[in-house]
Parts: C-alpha cells; sequence; structure tokens
C-alpha cells in the first residue's frame, strides 16, 4: 500500500487527506521484468540502507606471479601426435587382409582395443568370403572388443548376423552372446 498526504493550503489547516493505492492495480501496470523483482526479489532481498566502505588496499599490491607446472611441457607435442594417431586410424590401411587379421587378433590380446577395432573392421570390410574361418573368427574378435569397450549396440548387431549363419557352432556361440549382452544392455 502506497499513502500519498496532501496539505489543504486554502482554509490554512494543517489536515492531510490520504489515498490508498491499490498494489495489484499498480503491479499490473508494471513491465514484466519489474513485476517478478516485485513478487520475489524484493520480499527476500533486504533493502540496502547504506553502503559500507570496502578496504581497496589489495588492488594496490602487485599481482602475483603465474607459474607453470613442468607436466605440462610437452602437452602441445601430446596432443598433435593423438591427433595425427587418430587421423591415421580412419584412413584405410595399407595392408594385405591377412596381415590386418593377424594384427587385429595381436592387438585384441594386447589390449590395444582401438586399434583392434580398426585392424579387423578393415579386414572385415575387405574379405569377401564371408563364411570363411578367419571372417567368422573376425567378426567374434569384434564382437569381444565391442563389449570390452562399451559398444554393445555395434557388438548385438554383429551377433544378430552371426546368429543367422549357416554353422551350427557359429549359430551356438552368437546365440549365448546375444543373450548375454542383452542382459548387459537391459542393466545399463
Amino acid at each position: 500500500m502506497i499513502f500519498c498526504c496532501f496539505e489543504n493550503r486554502e482554509k490554512n489547516l494543517p489536515y492531510f487527506i490520504c489515498i490508498l493505492i491499490n498494489t495489484k492495480a499498480q503491479k499490473s501496470l508494471l513491465k514484466p521484468e519489474e513485476r517478478i523483482i516485485a513478487d520475489y526479489l524484493r520480499p527476500i532481498l533486504p533493502t540496502i540502507k547504506q553502503f559500507k566502505y570496502s578496504d581497496l588496499s589489495a588492488l594496490l599490491q602487485p599481482a602475483p606471479r603465474l607459474v607453470l607446472l613442468p607436466e605440462f611441457d610437452g602437452l602441445e607435442q601430446a596432443i598433435a601426435q593423438s591427433a595425427q594417431e587418430e587421423r591415421l586410424e580412419r584412413e584405410p590401411l595399407a595392408m594385405t587382409l591377412s596381415e590386418l587379421f593377424t594384427k587385429g587378433i595381436i592387438a585384441c590380446k594386447k589390449g590395444r582395443y582401438p586399434k583392434a577395432i580398426k585392424y579387423l573392421e578393415d579386414y572385415c570390410q575387405g574379405c569377401t568370403d564371408r563364411n570363411s574361418k578367419d571372417y567368422i573368427q573376425a567378426q567374434m574378435w569384434l564382437i569381444k572388443v565391442y563389449k570390452i569397450v562399451g559398444q554393445l549396440e555395434k557388438a548385438i548387431a554383429l551377433c544378430q548376423l552371426l546368429s543367422n549363419h549357416t554353422h551350427p557352432q557359429v549359430k551356438t556361440w552368437a546365440t549365448k552372446t546375444l543373450a548375454m549382452l542383452s542382459k548387459e544392455v537391459s542393466h545399463v
């Protein structure tokens, strides 16, 4: 509520007329931003009665010296080398199919999963005989590696392909692995 006071000057009497202004009507005239402040912030924030003097002498002191840690000395070179390795991983490898297959399995066994995926994917793309023993083994290794690195969707897709294979052992292995992968996906 707001009270406005007026003095009656005609009769020279000191009386006051108070006018009550409805706050709801006043709020409806405010802009939306001002209304938010009036409704929410004013009741929460205390009114500032007086600004207090702040000690600004800390600004007169010199800025602290920046010291770079030696752990970051070769960081730019490491980043550049990592970027170059990533570019090389995307390019098709100039190797024979047997080299890709062998290096892919060796990389799997040594725990170098990104390289293993690259070798084995390139092998599977280049292989023309989809029923060969090496092709089936490459697919199985890829499923195992996809599972290890958390690419369960790719592992499941490959398992579904192998579950339709004509060889009964491949079909059995793919069906069991598919059930295991499906359980892992449902837990995630």
